[in-house]
């Protein structure tokens, strides 16, 4: 049946109406007609799947990756990159006037074109005898050879380990592999159900790779969960050395980390300028802290900061953060948020940057009165749910998508509020 693509949807699928019925379509953009069949009919909505692009859009491009349409890594590569950033400006916009009734004339989305590809300086692949990423919902194993998005230090170690896996063809006890790759130096973590002699892959990576190090994680569990505590050092480097806006500082396998160098960059000079107004005086919190990167930057220019952060090893990253730099006025938390933000008091500007769930009802509800807030957000749906607790004591100053991540649908967001009791 053929029917006009007039919208995206939450992941950028086309959004059209088959027989009076709003129908989700993949690998299709606003304007095109294409010819669909419905795969999964429901109630108020169906999916359907294109069989023929009868009229192409202008903003269509030939997605360079050969594992776009398999691989469930990407959900934009046939969006030019124009209509990337239109798309992710106008999700976070539709988001907030859906969830919360906001309406806001958002910032055209930040992005630049030319590091749209191979940005990823981490990257997680699954190892099942073969290695790749996972078919769209599925748990099927796409096989890949490289990865457009990750780094090209990243798709080396990929060459590297699909050899060793070759060589070893009945290995069925390794999960994963892990590569993280920041100034020439690079971090792999090969996670596996049991010990593995890792000498001759650790051997071909010295070969290839200089200022590399090699771990082997040991992971039983039956869930989602890569990463745990359970590392061996088989040799090489164990931290990367690198700077951010002047900061030195150290970055683990284990640790988190922003994966475009890029954009967090520009996201922090963002938040920096956003806090401009601030005091030497003036009193700072950095929600959900992290490692503690963001609260030193902010440092340098406020009076007093207090980072909170609920995970023991990134608080105390953020504490060596801090005696490296030699930064007197923060103090690092180590606590549940929630509750550490109550017995904080005179706080003139809130940073908060949490995780994907976003802050949640009863905190931001806490948090009111406090004279300025800087939210963070990795996902527009949480991002309004807790922008709508609070929209009637707070006037919007500012909202700015980034595009952190490129060829996905996914968008980081940087809102700027202003308590109105003043």
């Amino acid at each position: 049946m053929e029917t006009i693509i007039f919208d995206y949807g939450m992941n950028g699928e086309g959004v059209a109406k088959i027989d009076g019925k709003i129908a989700l379509i993949n690998n299709c953009l606003v304007d095109e007609v294409v010819d669909a069949e419905i795969v999964l009919d429901n109630k108020n909505y169906c999916l359907a799947r294109t069989n023929k692009i009868v009229k192409k859009s202008k903003n269509r491009v030939n997605p360079p990756c050969p594992y776009f349409y398999s691989c469930g890594g990407c959900a934009l590569q046939h969006f030019s990159y124009a209509e990337q950033l239109k798309f992710k400006t106008d999700l976070v916009k539709k988001t907030l006037k859906k969830v919360a009734d906001i309406n806001y004339d958002v910032s055209a989305c930040v992005g630049e074109e030319t590091k749209s590809f191979y940005y990823r300086n981490k990257t997680a692949f699954q190892v099942k005898n073969k290695i790749g990423f996972y078919a769209k919902q599925t748990n099927d194993l796409v096989e890949i050879d490289s990865c457009m998005i990750s780094a090209p230090t990243i798709n080396e170690v990929l060459k590297i380990f699909k050899t060793f896996l070759q060589d070893n063809p009945a290995r069925t006890d390794i999960k994963n592999l892990v590569v993280r790759t920041i100034d020439n130096q690079t971090l792999i973590g090969v996670v596996a159900k049991k010990f593995l002699n890792l000498s001759k892959f650790y051997a071909n990576l010295t070969k290839k790779l200089k200022n590399v190090g090699l771990f082997l994680i040991i992971n039983t569990r039956k869930d989602n969960v890569i990463l745990t505590n359970n590392l061996t050092h088989i040799g090489g480097i164990k931290e990367i050395k690198t700077t951010c806006l002047g900061i030195n500082y150290g970055v683990d396998l284990l640790g988190f980390h922003q994966t475009n160098i890029e954009m967090q960059n520009q996201i922090y000079l963002k938040v920096l300028n956003l806090i401009d107004g601030c005091a030497k005086k003036d009193v700072v919190v950095n929600g959900f802290s992290g490692e503690g990167l963001l609260t030193v930057l902010i440092a340098k220019k406020c009076g007093k900061v207090f980072g909170i952060e609920i995970v023991k090893e990134s608080h105390f990253s953020s504490e060596t953060l801090k005696k490296d730099n030699k930064i007197a006025n923060i103090t690092n938390i180590l606590g549940d948020f929630n509750k550490e933000i109550t017995k904080l008091k005179n706080v003139d500007f809130l940073v908060l940057d949490p995780s994907k769930k976003g802050v949640g009802k009863q905190t931001m509800q806490n948090i009111i009165g406090i004279k300025n807030i800087i939210y963070i957000s990795c996902n527009p749906i949480a991002l309004a749910k807790d922008l709508r607790e609070i929209k009637k004591f707070y006037t919007i100053e500012d909202i700015s998508p980034f595009d952190m991540f490129p060829q996905t649908n996914s968008v980081e967001t940087v809102v700027k509020l202003k308590f109105k009791g003043e």
